[in-house]
């Protein structure tokens, strides 16, 4: 990350896909004298609303924010982009999207790892209140579905008759390839949208 980070200026545009992003790479800056002026002249991309956020409580504006929150959807959208070099800030387990996409469009990518996700093991009472039932079961990324698994071999069983709702199409692609159906998915890829979504199920349950 130091290297990429010191060589910033070289870049037309340095996309965060996270607010995670945000923060390792701003802490990172501060830890090694790195005044945020240096990123004046540099465009800003953020996938999402929480990570244009993050960036502007460090000082800095944000030059593009994609019309749907998805990193699918930035590649697709942002310029200009041919034959300009693009700098990725992703987590370990982020998605080939950006990088995949912005090169089939003729930019050079370069992508840097700014943080590791480590799945911790949730508190044992959690799992407790977990077993005797819940009404909805929440997703917010590809990884908190991976960390679902990891409960253990009867993980299964605690989806039976629970609402299952993601926050986008990426996480409910792979909550699908547990073999669990997704009952909500949130069309405004946020959380505060995964709410309004769930919200909206219960209403039109209420209904019926």
């Amino acid at each position: 990350m130091d290297q990429a980070i010191s060589r910033i200026e070289g870049y037309r545009w340095v996309v965060f896909p996270s607010a995670n992003s945000v923060r390792s790479v701003f802490r990172r800056m501060l830890e090694i004298g790195m005044s945020t002026d240096r990123l004046a002249d540099i465009s800003l991309a953020a996938v999402g609303p929480a990570t244009k956020r993050s960036l502007e409580l460090e000082g800095v504006t944000v030059a593009y924010i994609p019309d749907e929150y998805l990193a699918e959807r930035l590649a697709e959208t942002l310029t200009p982009v041919a034959d300009e070099r693009i700098l990725v800030m992703k987590g370990d387990i982020g998605e080939p999207t950006l990088r995949e996409t912005l090169t089939r469009r003729g930019a050079e990518v370069d992508e840097v790892v700014t943080y590791r996700t480590v799945t911790q093991p949730p508190p044992e009472d959690a799992v407790v209140e977990l077993k005797r039932g819940v009404d909805v079961l929440t997703f917010t990324s590809p990884s908190t579905v991976r960390g679902f698994l990891e409960l253990g071999p009867d993980w299964r069983d605690v989806t039976v008759g629970v609402m299952i709702a993601t926050i986008g199409p990426l996480t409910s692609s792979t909550v699908r390839e547990m073999g669990v159906e997704v009952n909500v998915e949130a069309e405004e890829h946020t959380m505060e949208g995964l709410v309004s979504g769930i919200i909206g199920e219960f209403t039109s349950k209420a209904g019926r």
